[in-house]
């Protein structure tokens, strides 16, 4: 079966469109033009809202669309639905392995000709280590040390520690993957973002940056998913504001043909600026982190991360070289946190009377010694699509749906303090 067919058989069994998925598609496709943008709207709207949706919802959108009149990004939802119901790419899907979309395909590429395939892209510019999905990133520890370890030896520099997903930004004059921390590739999280970093590989070349994407609500806060930020709009009162997608440059491992990680961390730094600032001046969705570098610049940062209730910081030695993974001997890059990250244990779901909603917070409990002990309840911190896909999850495997907890620490009595879901793990 193909996609066309795919389609055609589910318009046969489906069912009226839902007055969610029509408000859904009023206040946060319409209001920001994604139905114009052919399967690129569809794009987009799935990066932002679209992480643990289910494939009855995407096809209820493609649906929603037809009905509305814009078939091309149905298509697009079309095509989405039938990826995730049998596991297979559509034909005539151009988005390599869920790399973003082609942006410049109308026009004629100035860049080296590619030689690559859905399951591994290469860009002939990039030594073996820098492909698309093949880039180890370097990943923090938790510190060994006190923060004013860190604050007052000179070796370290510190950045402001981002809430959301280390994202690799692989960038040539017509093409951009996005490549995760687990070497995945994955939708472009903006058609802003992508268009920036063209138009600037356009003019420089390729180049390949190290950041954070996160997602900013109203309010100033951040999120690691378009719809946790969306939930906070909800909450404030301006449902109609969307979130809107950041991406934080941390440093650039690629830059004018030169391979940066086999330099020090201050030569990646100051490449990411100047990449950054070109960037940022074409789009506020890009943005450079701010590195500090003397005792009373990281005294300032520890500060400021504390008084806005911010996750920590992030320490790097200025003089190491890029290394992927942990290294929990050297200590090239640390972290410090206002706040606790736990892997724990669903071990019931509360009920609850609001309608569409499966459950009102996640009993959870950690595991010690072989032993669950019950540390608490989570209230906050999913999306509508993830409270369904927990319910669905802990039916199925009621005894080992793991979850990521971000805890303000524990109580007297051992339970969570303002605990958030953050992830599934």
């Amino acid at each position: 079966m193909d996609c066309t067919e795919y389609a055609e058989a589910k318009r046969k069994a489906a069912k009226k469109i839902s007055a969610d998925i029509r408000e859904r598609w009023n206040n946060r496709i319409v209001q920001r033009g994604l139905h114009l943008m052919g399967e690129a709207g569809a794009v987009q709207y799935l990066a932002d809202y679209g992480r643990g949706i289910g494939t009855a919802k995407v096809i209820s959108f493609a649906l929603c669309a037809e009905s509305e009149g814009y078939p091309e990004i149905a298509l697009g939802f079309w095509k989405r639905a039938f990826e995730l119901e049998t596991g297979e790419k559509p034909i005539d899907l151009h988005l390599p392995n869920n790399s973003t979309t082609n942006l410049a395909a109308a026009k004629q590429s100035t860049s080296v000709p590619k030689i690559e395939n859905v399951n591994n892209p290469v860009v002939v510019e990039l030594p073996p280590h820098l492909q698309p999905g093949r880039i180890v990133t370097m990943q923090p520890v938790d510190a060994p040390s006190d923060r004013s370890y860190y604050i007052e030896n000179p070796d370290y520099w510190g950045q402001p520690k981002r809430d959301g997903n280390r994202v690799v930004a692989i960038v040539t004059p017509d093409k951009v993957y996005y490549q995760s921390r687990s070497t995945n590739l994955r939708q472009q999280a903006s058609i802003e973002i992508d268009r920036a970093l063209i138009e600037t590989a356009t003019k420089i070349g390729t180049f390949v940056l190290d950041g954070e994407l996160y997602y900013k609500s109203c309010t100033g806060s951040e999120h690691r998913t378009g719809a946790q930020a969306a939930t906070v709009n909800i909450e404030s009162g301006f449902p109609t504001i969307h979130p809107q997608a950041i991406y934080g440059i941390f440093k650039c491992l690629f830059f004018k043909g030169n391979d940066l990680t086999i330099l020090a961390e201050s030569s990646r730094i100051a490449a990411g600026v100047e990449v950054g600032e070109m960037l940022a001046s074409l789009s506020p969705a890009l943005e450079i982190v701010p590195t500090f570098r003397t005792a009373a610049e990281k005294l300032l940062l520890a500060k400021q991360q504390e008084s806005e209730n911010r996750e920590g910081e992030v320490w790097v030695l200025h003089n190491c070289r890029y290394v992927g993974g942990k290294d929990v001997k050297k200590f090239p890059i640390v972290r410090t946190k206002y706040c606790q990250e736990l892997d724990l244990f669903i071990v019931g779901l509360r009920p609850t009377k609001v309608a569409g909603r499966p459950f009102s917070a996640i009993e959870v409990a950690q595991e010690v010694n072989g032993k669950l002990v019950p540390v608490g309840t989570v209230g906050t911190g999913f999306s509508g699509e993830e409270m369904q896909e927990i319910a669905r999850l802990y039916e199925t495997h009621p005894k080992n749906v793991k979850i990521k907890v971000r805890s303000q620490g524990l109580t007297e009595s051992g339970k969570l303090w303002h605990a958030r879901f953050l992830e599934f793990c």
